[in-house]
């Protein structure tokens, strides 16, 4: 029956196994599935910081660029109000979608999300590109309007350097210079007339397709840092930029009056403004514009914790939200993927050796305190076996190194995942075998007695038969878990069905003192839980 057992599992393993590539990296983990699922909603602008969440999920490059490049065409026909309308949302599903969505790989992505954006965006250029540019320099000429001249401040700040300069018209201002050649500058503020927060950079002002004024914000000259001279920032919609001074080189000498009239005559605007916007001229600008764009997303803090825990507990099932922009959802059901013969009978190897040095610790106690030697004898020895073999394999292992490869740290892991374990196993199994000496029963037979009566509800059950067996299932599920993925839950399956038919006979076999005493440990528990909090 044991070796049909290992047959069967080893079949099932090796089966699933095939379902998985060679190299491991490449298959999709259940967060980045729930990523590309999650819905985007209609605001662009809104769903830009997921251009930064892909990056830091290690998405492809690809679909990072693609990505970026649906959002960005899509907010720019959001500035020129020529979007199409957001698709109506599906139906709430029923009982039986609800929970094909929860199985593994069946989730259903809504109409419009990450991947949907994705895949519109392969179908554009790049956004640095000259096609995109003169898209988006379209938009921001409808979505932004200048308003001429300093305000209610007084003279701009750059007329307490250039004390040269006179008003001319409102908002341009003119100084001579060399050969009968006039010097102009423009103090202007630029409105956002559209309904969503435009990024803004310092941009060039172009005046009758002519004059070209290249600009910076009016504002005392500090210095300033590569990445402070290079941010991008988001003007609201109805808001007004801060104040702008633009200069162009000496122009011929008309112009000065030129301008004054065209001011005079047509008014403010009939000066045929072009605004060239610098936003996309460099990645370092374009990566200021996700910064500025992530500010103004508040789910941006969920995202990041959810993916670190998604980094940290690799076998968590993840689901896409049910709100747009709204992170994946964890759910506590999974199925690990399997990593390679390799992996597993390194694993195998590992958890198979301590498990021999635990019994082969267990057996020589057992023996001294049979030839007579006392218990406090034994359990010292033990833990110097144990402690003196943890040191030495800390000091061959940690040959120096400093801060997580420290010998210290080193230790701690030992200690953690093989030392200690191996250690309570000991101490388990002197337990274990002196409640089954009491009952006279060997281990054997309760492991036996235990799988007979798998489904059996009705029979007695001692607590030596009890403890056995649970034991043994306990060792089984451990050896499982560690080294069997991902076929450690359907083993925990299958223990589930005896472990609970055992309690169920031990409860029902328990006297009336046993329950007593058992009722004074589980209400010591509760009241230990309770002064935790």
């Amino acid at each position: 029956m044991t070796q049909t057992l290992r047959q069967i599992l080893c079949g099932v393993l090796l089966f699933q196994s095939g379902a998985f590539a060679a190299n491991p990296s490449s298959v999709p983990t259940a967060y980045t599935t729930a990523l590309y699922e999650t819905s985007v909603g209609s605001n662009p602008a809104q769903a830009y910081f997921l251009v930064n969440v892909l990056r830091r999920a290690e998405a492809p490059k690809a679909d990072l660029e693609a990505f970026r490049a649906g959002l960005l065409h899509g907010y720019a026909a959001q500035m020129t109000s020529a979007a199409p309308p957001p698709a109506a949302p599906k139906p709430a599903p029923g009982l039986w979608e609800s929970l094909m969505r929860r199985l593994p790989g069946r989730a259903k992505p809504p109409t419009d999300n990450v991947a949907a954006v994705i895949a519109r965006g392969r179908q554009h250029g790049d956004v640095m590109g000259p096609e995109f540019r003169t898209t988006w320099q379209t938009a921001i000429n409808q979505a932004m309007t200048p308003r001429w001249g300093p305000g209610t401040s007084g003279a701009p700040v750059f007329t307490l350097e250039l004390r040269d300069m006179q008003p001319v018209a409102p908002g341009i201002w003119a100084a001579p210079s060399a050969e009968g050649q006039v010097r102009l500058m423009l103090s202007l503020r630029l409105a956002n007339t559209s309904s969503v927060p435009l990024p803004l950079y310092r941009p060039d002002i172009v005046l009758q397709g002519t004059l070209r004024f290249t600009c910076n914000w009016d504002r005392t000259r500090i210095r300033q840092s590569e990445m402070r001279a290079n941010e991008v920032t988001l003007l609201q919609p109805g808001a007004e930029s801060e104040p702008l001074a633009c200069e162009a080189p000496p122009v011929p000498g008309y112009w000065r009056e030129q301008l004054a009239a065209l001011q005079a005559t047509n008014g403010k605007a009939g000066l045929q403004t072009v605004i060239v916007p610098h936003e996309l001229d460099s990645q370092l600008r374009l990566y200021h514009m996700e910064l500025a764009f992530s500010h103004a997303a508040p789910q941006a803090d969920s995202w990041s914790q959810r993916l670190m825990k998604a980094r940290h507990e690799k076998y968590r099932q993840w689901s896409p939200a049910k709100t747009a922009l709204e992170p994946p959802e964890s759910g506590s059901l999974t199925v690990a993927p399997h990593h390679g013969w390799k992996a597993t009978v390194t694993l195998l190897t590992t958890f198979l050796g301590a498990t021999v040095l635990a019994l082969g610790l267990f057996a020589g106690g057992r023996a001294a305190r049979s030839a007579g030697v006392p218990e406090a004898v034994v359990a010292v020895v033990t833990v110097l076996l144990v402690g003196g073999a943890w040191v030495l394999t800390t000091m061959k292992l940690g040959g120096g190194g400093t801060g997580y490869d420290h010998p210290l740290f080193l230790g701690l892991a030992l200690w953690v995942g093989y030392v200690g374990p191996m250690l309570l196993g000991v101490v388990a199994l002197h337990a274990l075998h002196k409640v089954l000496d009491d009952e006279d029963m060997e281990w054997w037979q309760a492991v036996a007695t235990g799988w007979r009566r798998a489904l059996n509800f009705t029979a007695k059950t001692s607590r030596a038969e009890f403890w056995g067996f649970l034991a043994h299932c306990a060792w089984l599920w451990a050896l499982a878990r560690v080294c069997l993925v991902p076929l450690d839950r359907w083993i925990g399956l299958v223990l589930l069905v005896p472990v609970v038919t055992l309690t169920v006979r031990r409860m029902l076999s328990m006297t009336v003192q046993q329950w007593f005493e058992m009722g004074l440990i589980v209400i010591g528990l509760l009241l230990l839980l309770l002064l935790g909090y």
